[in-house]
């Protein structure tokens, strides 16, 4: 695992990485995982790093869901 990129607002955070899971980057996928107060609240998997950030800064920017 290696992270890609992190977002922060107030109490909010967001940490996208990249899960490589075989030598095919076809099978790689990105996590998300959403925290708030420092608590993980929730993990997403998918297969678009563009769909992982977007998810990321959903979360800490509009407040998530």
């Amino acid at each position: 695992m290696q992270t890609y990129s992190e977002f922060y607002n107030g109490d909010r955070t967001a940490t996208v990485t990249l899960i490589s899971r075989h030598w095919n980057p076809q099978f790689n996928v990105w996590e998300v995982t959403m925290y708030q107060n420092g608590r993980i609240l929730e993990r997403r998997t998918v297969n678009s790093e563009s769909l992982a950030e977007t998810i990321a800064e959903d979360f800490v920017y509009a407040g998530g869901s």
